[in-house]
């Protein structure tokens, strides 16, 4: 029988199989530890051991070890999950901090925090989450105090699914709630949200990128546009310092929604590190969904975690070709929710700048996008009262609940396409 251990360390190992480590661990735990050179077979380890209670990243040869601790600690929200570091920046902390891992720990006290986690969990069978240092002990407070804002981003896995349109209405609508909200332009060749946002604030991307001090002058606002480069040849130049602009934000503003481009980069991924949630969106065309599937086989190969990822399917009718039951079955049962389309109205508004009047009318579409904040937000930040249940179970006030008639509509219409196959596409 395989022994399960409660200690799990990830680092690249020699010729010989021996961890290659900044400081060897001490004899006298070495032999409850577990250890992983690869990310694949720690991601697996860590599936079937349910034993595992605490990992330490230094170091793999396939996945940066950030990717790695944050696949892990997505996989299992309740493992502890520390990366050791070998400069623990501010950037590194936000980093972190929104993936939701419980400290970085520097790689010249690696080895005395393994020493005294594990030597402390095995004095104690309890289930209390134990403090190893009196750093981290004066760290945790700090941390709850200084809380990264909500990251929200919209992606997809090509161009014209509707990203800008529905960035720009989610933005409008978390500053309708009373959040204090970014709105950030991450399509840095083509972004066109200062045309689609309307009357709110503005900083220029290149701006906030270069000098964080400019987003305090606008901290204030309900809502705030950080709007793509005025040239192309500056895209370059920003992304750079898009990373730690993202941080910067997410540590001023209540929520951050992030627009991207349609074309996959590291920016992308790095942005996926740091979002709470991400949108991902599919239209309804076969080759959108099919792109969507490519997004998440690169994620899979990188190494990045995709629980945050919410899948979307945009433009949505009674007539349309896909629904969310539809795109699910080909992205493997995938948690799938459905946008409504909002007619010509949408963009005809959003082309004249007119972004907070869909709002105001509750156009079918920000209605939709609605019920995906109050699935995707915190409790603290939802609609309450009557609106919530509603939202919450799908209804309209003063309508019957119609989950389980949609559900045989969609069967029944599932079944008429297999048979129309069958028959050669004769109805």
């Amino acid at each position: 029988m395989t022994r399960r251990y409660r200690f799990m360390v990830c680092a690249r190992a020699d010729d010989a199989g021996c961890p290659i480590l900044p400081h060897p661990v001490p004899e006298a735990v070495v032999g409850e530890i577990e250890w992983c050179a690869d990310a694949s077979a720690a991601r697996a380890r860590a599936r079937v051991n349910r034993d595992l209670e605490a990992v330490w990243v230094v170091d793999c040869a396939s996945v940066d070890p950030i990717n790695l601790a944050a696949a892990l600690k997505a996989d299992h929200p309740r493992l502890t999950v520390f990366l050791a570091v070998s400069d623990k920046t501010g950037s590194m902390a936000s980093r972190v901090r929104a993936a939701g891992i419980e400290d970085a720990v520097p790689l010249e006290k690696f080895a005395d925090h393994v020493a005294g986690y594990v030597a402390k969990r095995r004095a104690s069978d309890s289930d209390a989450v134990v403090q190893v240092t009196s750093e981290a002990l004066e760290a945790a407070p700090q941390r709850a105090a200084s809380r990264a804002g909500f990251v929200l981003s919209v992606m997809s896995g090509g161009g014209g699914v509707g990203k800008s349109t529905v960035a720009t209405l989610a933005a409008r609508l978390g500053a309708q709630r009373g959040l204090r909200t970014a709105l950030v332009d991450g399509d840095l060749q083509f972004g066109d949200l200062a045309e689609l946002a309307g009357s709110c604030a503005r900083v220029p991307i290149e701006e906030a990128a270069g000098d964080a001090t400019c987003l305090g002058e606008v901290e204030g606002e309900p809502l705030v546009l950080v709007s793509a480069p005025r040239s192309l040849e500056q895209s370059e130049v920003v992304a750079t310092g898009f990373k730690e602009m993202i941080d910067e934000l997410s540590a001023r503003f209540d929520l951050v929604v992030v627009n991207t481009g349609g074309s996959w980069s590291d920016q992308h991924l790095a942005l996926l590190e740091r979002s709470a949630a991400a949108l991902l969106l599919v239209d309804q065309r076969a080759s959108s969904i099919r792109a969507c599937r490519h997004a998440l086989d690169l994620c899979l190969r990188c190494g990045v975690a995709t629980g945050s990822l919410l899948v979307a399917v945009n433009r949505c009718t009674r007539q349309a070709s896909f629904t969310s039951i539809d795109v699910s079955s080909a992205l493997n049962g995938m948690h799938v929710v459905e946008l409504a389309d909002g007619g010509p109205v949408v963009e005809e508004l959003l082309g004249a700048g007119m972004a907070d009047r869909l709002v105001e009318d509750r156009n079918p579409l920000c209605l939709s996008i609605e019920k995906v904040l109050d699935e995707l937000l915190p409790s603290a930040s939802r609609r309450t009262g009557v609106q919530a249940s509603v939202a919450r179970f799908s209804l309209r006030p003063g309508r019957p609940h119609r989950r389980k008639t949609e559900r045989k509509k969609a069967e029944r219409r599932l079944a008429a396409k297999a048979a129309a196959e069958e028959s050669g596409g004769r109805p």
